[in-house]
């Protein structure tokens, strides 16, 4: 019998994995070159399209630039912000450039909203855009990340598109048609997935052991290593959600943990999805000629292979995988 979550509020597909940077037009532009992901709408947003905002429980003012490339059954989001209070600029001051939140859709922001208020996660901002609207929820401690909830609006039109050309082939060697999976790094594996469970209906949840002789030929910074870590799965409609929690050795979870804490870490695309590339060798290899350091990578179980890139002009880790038959290790079952 399949569980039933007790969340009030149920995340069936992940919509958006967003990300704050600098130059929204620069980014697009990296993306399109190196992982062919485009094309891309750019939008300019303020008063009066952004209308009705509150930060941090008080009425507001703020404007920002947006870009959005759909990358399969999930849009990818740039956010630049410009002028006024917003929680994109507390992260650009706090953390730099990089991943922010996640974001799901409902016909009832309102609602929802209400709804995650009486489970104990306020408002950190909210608005409209157009007859759309947006709202972002006090998450990170319990889900280690902002979480969002979407109503789009209707009919509303780009300010310009990158590249100009529709016409134009992206020059990227690997193009990414899918993200696959999105991951977190975590302290405490077991909390987390129970959070998700309860707060947002994410699972059922299978956890892993992440470590010898499943996990073989591991390297950290191209070199041999050891480690050991957990990682649990759990399969939205459109995208798999992964946390990994670091517990011993040297790997980039934990180096994510003590320069930034918890939080988003990478995004995850299939080889096998990619035209004209055959494994993730070849993957690193292209990507390390265009000057992308591999950061970590191994073998899984039967037949798999991953690794993590380091990819700076696209402020988040990217990790081209080929997915095992059999991973070799029973996992445990949550709930």
């Amino acid at each position: 019998m399949v569980p039933t979550s007790p969340a009030k509020v149920k995340v069936k597909e992940l919509t958006q994995v967003s990300l704050v940077v600098k130059d929204v037009l620069r980014t697009a532009e990296n993306y399109w070159n190196i992982l062919g992901i485009g094309p891309w709408n750019i939008y300019e947003l303020h008063a009066p399209v952004l209308s009705k905002v509150t930060y941090r429980g008080k009425p507001a003012q703020f404007s920002m630039k947006l870009g959005v490339a759909t990358v399969g059954p999930v849009q990818l989001e740039l956010i630049e912000p410009v002028l006024g209070d917003s929680i994109y600029s507390d992260f650009l001051a706090e953390y730099g450039e990089g991943p922010h939140h996640l974001r799901f859709t409902t016909d009832n922001v309102d609602e929802t909203t209400q709804i995650m208020a009486k489970e104990g996660f306020p408002l950190l901002m909210s608005g409209c855009i157009g007859d759309g609207a947006f709202a972002f929820y006090d998450t990170v401690d319990v889900l280690k990340t902002i979480w969002g909830a979407f109503r789009p609006p209707k009919g509303m039109s780009p300010n310009y598109r990158y590249p100009e050309n529709e016409a134009e082939i992206s020059p990227a060697k690997v193009k990414v048609k899918r993200i696959s999976q999105v991951a977190i790094v975590v302290k405490d594996i077991p909390t987390v997935v129970k959070n998700y469970w309860n707060i947002l209906g994410i699972g059922p949840w299978l956890i892993f052991p992440w470590e010898t002789p499943h996990i073989y030929n591991r390297q950290y910074h191209e070199k041999p290593a050891w480690a050991k870590e957990k990682i649990a799965l759990a399969e939205t409609e459109n995208v798999q959600f992964e946390p990994v929690q670091p517990i011993v050795g040297d790997s980039i979870y934990q180096d994510f943990i003590e320069e930034h804490g918890e939080g988003l870490h990478h995004l995850q695309f299939i080889v096998d999805e990619v035209d004209e590339l055959n494994d993730v060798d070849e993957a690193v290899e292209i990507l390390s000629k265009e000057g992308f350091h591999c950061l970590q990578r191994a073998n899984i179980g039967d037949t798999g292979a991953f690794a993590y890139i380091d990819m700076k002009p696209l402020h988040i880790i990217w990790e081209p995988i080929h997915r095992a038959n059999d991973r070799g290790v029973e996992p445990i079952h949550y709930p």
